[in-house]
């Protein structure tokens, strides 16, 4: 099937210039930055609530620059989602040193033979640690470990953006079957093209090179599925085969900007919502080196062991057995995972989405309902 047609079963051709897939706007002048996370940096929405789903350190995230203010607090925005990260966990703040200070890696071990003076000044990131010493600790670098004594410095803070340099280049098209793409509904998954048969020659401001959630409706390439350039100021995509650009930009990985994932490293059992065991006949989930998309971080109360666990909630429908092929696929079907059972494989760390209190109650609440 001719490529074209493929892509038009997954919705009907829009106009160009009509709005993006994802509702917000944003003015010209907020430019779209990449930057790394400085400390573990919860994900908040436009109300300034946690929302439960953490960026770990060290992570790049995209961002529109200008910081907003939330309830007196400075967030970053994500770029075209109603989603926002702490502006200290990403430039962090200014302190004064007060008293001559060492960089620690552990609250016995120093992180290098560096004297901070008294008078100077210092950027650090994120809330501070309490150490196993009891004695509390602001992070200054990274991705090696280095903290700073909390009382060696001064409680005010001053928030600074750091400038960045907007990443783009220009794209120009090669090819005459060139189209620009664009996707809306679940999931910005259902690919749509805005405009066709592209003339050879036109050029484009690209601002992002990404393995996009749509990026699977073309064949595999060395690149694992096709990634695509965005066109600056849109959520419109052109494929990179498509395309020469002045200059490579970073290939991101979509799914680790927006999911969080596991891998199974032992056979692992699946548990119903209501924390018991499902009988699956004596099989289970085998040891495999693929990751696997979660969407949840739960405690549920286990009957069995009377106390509450830690589930993740696998999105895929179906997973490898331990049983012979073609005997050997289960079916999710809301299943679980103990979290103690599989590997964390990257991507947005989860925060627990309950207590275990809370798990307990809700069992609790449910025996009651079936006694009566």
């Amino acid at each position: 099937m001719n490529l074209y047609k493929k892509v038009l079963l997954a919705g009907t051709i829009v106009l160009i210039g009509t709005t993006p897939f994802m509702s917000n706007t944003v003015q010209a002048a907020n430019k779209v930055v990449t930057k790394k996370t400085m400390h573990n940096s919860a994900i908040y929405n436009k109300d300034g609530k946690n929302t439960g789903t953490v960026f770990a350190s060290y992570q790049d995230v995209e961002f529109y620059s200008d910081p907003v203010k939330i309830n007196g607090e400075y967030y970053y925005k994500i770029t075209y989602q109603d989603k926002y990260i702490k502006l200290t966990n990403i430039d962090g703040v200014q302190r004064k040193v007060d008293s001559n200070a060492y960089v620690y890696a552990t609250s016995t071990k120093r992180a290098n033979k560096k004297v901070l003076k008294k008078g100077t000044t210092i950027t650090t990131y994120g809330g501070s640690y309490k150490f196993k010493n009891g004695k509390k600790y602001y992070r200054v670098g990274g991705p090696k470990k280095q903290y700073v004594k909390a009382s060696n410095l001064s409680k005010s803070a001053k928030e600074v953006p750091t400038p960045v340099k907007e990443q783009e280049a220009t794209a120009t098209v090669k090819s005459s079957v060139a189209a620009i793409y664009t996707g809306e509904g679940k999931d910005d998954k259902q690919l749509k093209i805005v405009k066709k048969n592209l003339k050879v020659g036109t050029k484009f401001t690209v601002d992002y090179f990404s393995d996009t959630p749509f990026s699977g409706y073309f064949p595999s390439t060395q690149y694992g599925n096709a990634p695509m350039y965005r066109i600056k100021g849109t959520n419109n995509w052109l494929h990179f085969a498509d395309v020469k650009v002045n200059k490579e930009l970073p290939l991101y990985d979509y799914d680790d900007e927006h999911y969080s994932r596991i891998r199974f490293v032992k056979a692992t059992d699946v548990y119903n919502a209501d924390g018991t065991i499902r009988n699956l006949g004596g099989q289970k989930i085998k040891k495999q080196w693929g990751a696997f998309k979660v969407d949840k971080l739960t405690y549920i109360w286990v009957p069995s062991e009377n106390k509450a666990e830690l589930f993740y909630h696998p999105l895929a429908k179906e997973i490898d057995g331990t049983f012979t092929y073609p005997n050997n696929v289960i079916k999710m079907n809301n299943g679980y995972v103990k979290a103690n059972d599989v590997e964390f494989f990257g991507g947005i760390k989860l925060a627990p989405n309950n207590t275990p209190e809370e798990a307990k109650a809700t069992y609790e609440a449910s025996q009651a309902n079936t006694t009566k």
